[in-house]
């Protein structure tokens, strides 16, 4: 169907953005996240079902957009396509303060859902970096981890309940909003981390959890991986201190973020392999005593060298910053290949030397900014150059991060998802039963393969 017919059948079922308006909205992160064909925002669901019936009918694909923040090119276009917005599908927001849930539609932010929760002295129970424009059908469709990751689960252990539709207009309409419900199969996790190529996500119910207790942040200078992850174990089996977070940094992406901030943190620490966050809950006591008598063995032994306790909340936001501002690295390595991926805890510290003297042995002109989850070994790797890095080295690189992953119980791909940017890596690393089932799931879901075509398989 040419273009002018297919925008007139969309017109009458749904509202429509012609290119002109499309290139009004904002990219975030992946400049074709906005190169659809056209764009269209339903209003209910019989409005996606309708918007369904013509893409199956004519064959063109469909992308459903949340906030555009993923890394891996899930909802990436190539102007073939029809991106769906659920800018303007009904804003639901109610949370349950007895059963501690909350149904919510997928066009909600999750800085929204906090501050709902929140007013209940309740949580999500997950925190990432884009919070303010990530959505909850976005952090769904790709299975959100984050910082929180390690106490809570990602997105997939939050979700108790799903409402999708699928590309025959099937309704998913599964809200539960209790724990234990065993009735056949689980379907919604098939659509959790699917990245939108089984079906639209609608509205959600989701597990919160209790108002994390008042959290006090500390900045550890330490020699390596193993000294960071002994200090991560004498706090979590220490009563007097409740681990909310843990996040590292190694040295090129720390000083190197310092300096572009123009923060003075790290002048006052040694320099140093590594530098962690540690953001923990003491119940008794004065938390910087408490805290710094439990690691005392480890300053004994070298395994801590020095150590920051945040002394008011702009000092602890300020350390916070130095980890989450993950872009500004990109302004002076523009030329950078990224990673996200997941090591077993007991091999990180040898996984780490590892990549190092392997990227060393490609190319000495290569930087290495590592950077991640400590308590739940999800590290993001950014391999950079001066210059442009040529095919046949960025070729070089992935194997150099990513083969062993698998032997040692490993992913190449931990929270960011499949998208375009990991298909290649998914043939090569991902079980042959997993991909062939996976093959025949999407067969079966979505025969027309017009549900974000190109993505994840």
């Amino acid at each position: 169907m040419k273009t002018n017919a297919l925008q007139s059948a969309l017109e009458a079922v749904s509202t429509v953005l012609t290119p002109a308006q499309m290139s009004a909205l904002d990219p975030v992160i992946e400049p074709l996240n906005t190169q659809g064909l056209l764009a269209v925002s339903p209003r209910s669901l019989d409005e996606i079902i309708a918007i369904f019936e013509i893409c199956n009918s004519t064959g063109t694909p469909l992308i459903a957009h949340g906030g555009r923040t993923s890394l891996a090119g899930a909802v990436a276009a190539n102007g073939s396509e029809i991106m769906l917005l659920g800018t303007k599908m009904p804003s639901i927001l109610r949370v349950d303060p007895v059963s501690q849930t909350v149904h919510v539609s997928a066009n909600t932010t999750l800085a929204n859902l906090e501050v709902a929760a929140r007013a209940h002295n309740l949580t999500a129970g997950i925190d990432i970096a884009a919070r303010d424009s990530a959505t909850i059908g976005g952090m769904i469709s790709t299975n959100a981890g984050g910082m929180e990751a390690h106490r809570n689960g990602t997105m997939r252990e939050r979700v108790l309940g799903l409402q999708a539709v699928l590309p025959d207009g099937t309704i998913l309409n599964d809200l539960a909003q209790v724990r234990k419900c065993n009735e056949g199969y689980d379907i919604k996790q098939l659509l959790i981390g699917a990245e939108g190529t089984l079906g639209v996500i609608t509205a959600a119910t989701l597990q919160l959890l209790p108002e994390p207790p008042e959290p006090h942040t500390f900045l550890l200078a330490l020699p390596d991986a193993a000294a960071a992850l002994a200090v991560l174990q004498t706090l979590q089996q220490n009563t007097q201190t409740q681990v909310l977070r843990a996040e590292a940094m190694w040295n090129a992406f720390a000083t190197e973020n310092a300096k572009l901030q123009g923060s003075n943190l790290l002048q006052t620490l040694p320099n140093a392999a590594l530098y962690v966050i540690y953001e923990v809950h003491c119940p008794n006591g004065t938390p910087e005593e408490t805290v710094f008598a439990a690691l005392e063995p480890h300053f004994e032994t070298g395994q801590i060298l020095d150590a920051i306790a945040a002394q008011s909340v702009q000092q602890a936001t300020d350390i916070w910053w130095l980890r989450e501002d993950t872009l500004s690295i990109g302004t002076v390595f523009p030329h950078r290949e990224w990673f996200d991926i997941s090591v077993p805890l007991a091999h990180l510290d040898s996984f780490v030397k590892t990549v190092e003297t392997r990227i060393a042995d490609l190319n000495a002109g290569l930087k290495i900014h590592v950077l991640g989850h400590l308590a739940d070994g999800n590290l993001h790797y950014s391999i950079a150059h001066a210059d442009p890095i040529s095919a046949a080295l960025k070729a070089r690189i992935k194997p150099a991060i990513m083969d062993g992953l698998k032997d040692i119980g490993g992913s190449f791909s931990a929270e960011h998802g499949i998208g375009t940017e990991k298909r290649e890596a998914l043939q090569k690393y991902g079980d042959a039963g997993k991909l062939k089932l996976n093959r025949m799931i999407k067969q079966m879901i979505d025969p027309n393969n017009i549900c974000n075509p190109g993505k994840v398989l």
